[in-house]
């Protein structure tokens, strides 16, 4: 997640700065260096045994490579000219994460080779990475499906359609069927990936079955899950929706755990289902999606409106783009881990505990839930003291477990602290969402609106650009805020570098012929630089304006005329031309 939000956010400019080739050598001079960083802290860090903690932290700093192609040799302006992407704007995003998973197939292989290098695995290379891929895989083809779906719709040529789409409801349509698509869809697909085989006939089998049977789940099919390596002792239930809900042994789980031990862990993994976590981690999503869709233009008003920030805005106008890109993404990256990694984390702990417990109702004790656990603490290199962000440790899960089977009332005073926990989320969340109900949001759009016209202000009178749009652009803002004297001064600048643009031209009439403050009503300057613009654009607008100086000039009927004229030139703004018609015509009714 944090590397396709990397991948978005990074600029682009027009045109490459560096030539193709240069590109090249630097991004294979900076890949060589990375795998040489690599194997030194892989070789350091390693004596007997590899603690799989390195290889996580590692998978983590291949971001650093990502950030070096898109932020510094500016990789996304030669990807945008990919054939397709005109078409398919995700295929810019799917080269990125291609890089990505590219630096990670490279730590992956330096991994493979100490570890074969120690004697600690037997599994050939690429069987070990076909097997890691096979695990992102599926995540990586739903997000391109949803997203390359996403561009396909916007290209439906029907306006009415369009229109739906962009609506609230609309979207709320859109991200429905795009859930129910993952829902039905994504189990059967997985499974394919995987290399799923059905779980072979026998008394295990039917002791599998029968105990579903009694806990009410069911099930497409039983199947076993070929991990890779000896040493992979895990089990899963995949699928929300019954008619797509498949139940995973590993070939390790089977071979080494006893029938009632195998029970014990199917019980840990039916439990999630009794208790709804899958749907509470869609919650979690959803939760994530709509608070950030309501705080984030909020926040942003809040931040531009602060004079502080007018600051910081104004010195990172000089900065390089590509950095000012970065720290404005940036954030977004450490919000994505804080709340998927330590918030939702909490819960996921939580929950795979709960899970847990489940063994009480199903069995009556908890020994065989901590035989299974301690015989894959030891199969998987003995991992039974090593943290994990989304479980705990194995010592903690036995520990647990066992203080349960002692003192029964830690079960009731755990399962009320989880519940106050979800309770607590549930109201954090609705007041972040209904919080921008009560923000003074006006009054905040106001002062950012005055902190973005002071910036472009300082950016025209600083920088001396010669873009007209700019200036037209702080013009109409200062305009419509009634500040005429700047407006004037910004589009007499403007003249300076485009004495001919017909739209400065256009909107210093307008200001002339319309200002409410008598110093700025000019009328016979209007007309002089109404003619001057319609003269060279007589387009509709621009028609307009030049009607109304010749009406504030006393010649009603050219006015008349040239307002049918510009209603000739833009038909689309009939209504308000046909308006400005019926005020020119009133003097002569009366």
């Amino acid at each position: 997640m944090v590397a396709m939000v990397l991948v978005v956010g990074a600029p682009h400019d027009p045109q490459p700065a560096l030539s193709h080739g240069t590109v090249i050598l630097l991004w294979l001079v900076k890949t060589l260096v990375w795998i040489g960083l690599v194997f030194w802290v892989l070789n350091r860090s390693y004596t007997s045994k590899v603690p799989s903690s390195v290889l996580e932290r590692l998978q983590w700093a291949s971001l650093t490579p990502l950030i070096i192609d898109f932020y510094l040799l500016d990789i996304k302006t030669y990807l945008i000219f990919l054939p397709g992407v005109s078409f398919i704007p995700t295929l810019v995003e799917t080269a990125g994460i291609s890089l990505y998973i590219l630096y990670l197939i490279l730590l992956w292989t330096l991994y493979w080779w100490i570890l074969n290098r120690k004697g600690l695995t037997g599994v050939p290379l690429l069987e070990d990475l076909k097997s890691r891929l096979r695990l992102i895989l599926p995540f990586l083809i739903l997000y391109l499906t949803l997203t390359i779906l996403g561009d396909l719709i916007v290209t439906i040529p029907s306006h009415r359609f369009q229109e739906l789409l962009n609506k609230p409801f609309g979207e709320l349509i859109f991200s429905f069927f795009c859930l129910s698509l993952m829902l039905v869809f994504m189990p059967p697909v997985i499974r394919m990936i995987w290399g799923c085989v059905p779980f072979p006939k026998g008394p295990l089998r039917s002791l599998v079955e029968n105990f579903l049977k009694r806990t009410n789940v069911d099930f497409k099919e039983i199947l076993i899950w070929p991990l890779s390596g000896s040493r992979s002792c895990t089990a899963a239930v995949l699928g929300l929706v019954p008619g797509f809900r498949y139940i995973l042994f590993t070939p390790c789980l089977v071979k080494h755990l006893l029938p009632q031990e195998i029970e014990a862990v199917l019980s840990h993994e039916v439990a999630h289902l009794c208790h709804r976590h899958l749907l509470w981690y869609i919650f979690f999503l959803v939760t994530f999606t709509l608070v950030a869709y309501r705080l984030f233009a909020p926040l942003e008003t809040w931040l531009l409106s602060s004079d502080l920030s007018l600051e910081i805005l104004i010195q990172l106008q000089y900065w390089p783009k590509a950095l000012i890109s970065f720290l404005v993404i940036f954030p977004t990256g450490i919000l994505l881990v804080l709340y998927f990694r330590f918030l939702m984390g909490y819960f996921m702990r939580n929950f795979e505990r709960q899970a847990d417990l489940y063994v009480f109702e199903t069995q009556g004790h908890p020994w065989n839930l901590i035989n299974a656990l301690e015989k894959v603490g030891i199969l998987a290199q003995n991992i039974r003291n090593q943290p994990n962000w989304h479980h705990f440790s194995i010592a903690e899960r036995v520990n647990f477990l066992t203080e349960v089977a002692r003192r029964p009332i830690v079960k009731e005073k755990y399962l009320k602290k989880l519940m106050v926990s979800k309770g607590l989320f549930i109201g954090i969340a609705g007041l972040l969402i209904i919080m921008p109900s009560l923000m003074p949001t006006q009054s905040w759009e106001n002062a950012a609106e005055n902190n973005l016209t002071q910036l472009y202000f300082e950016k025209l009178t600083s920088n001396k650009e010669q873009r007209p749009e700019l200036y037209i652009i702080i013009g109409q803002i200062l305009a419509q805020k009634r500040e005429y004297a700047k407006a004037i001064e910004i589009y007499q600048q403007a003249l300076d570098s485009a004495p001919d643009d017909p739209d400065i031209l256009n909107n210093i009439a307008w200001i002339y012929a319309t200002a409410d403050d008598s110093e700025f009503r000019k009328p016979e300057e209007a007309l002089m630089f109404a003619s001057r613009a319609a003269n060279l654009k007589p387009a509709g607008y621009i028609l307009d304006t030049l009607a109304e100086s010749l009406f504030i000039n006393g010649y009603i009927e050219k006015a008349i005329a040239i307002e049918k004229e510009a209603i000739k030139k833009d038909p689309s703004n009939t209504d308000y031309y046909q308006a400005q018609l019926e005020r020119f015509k009133k003097p002569d009714d009366d």
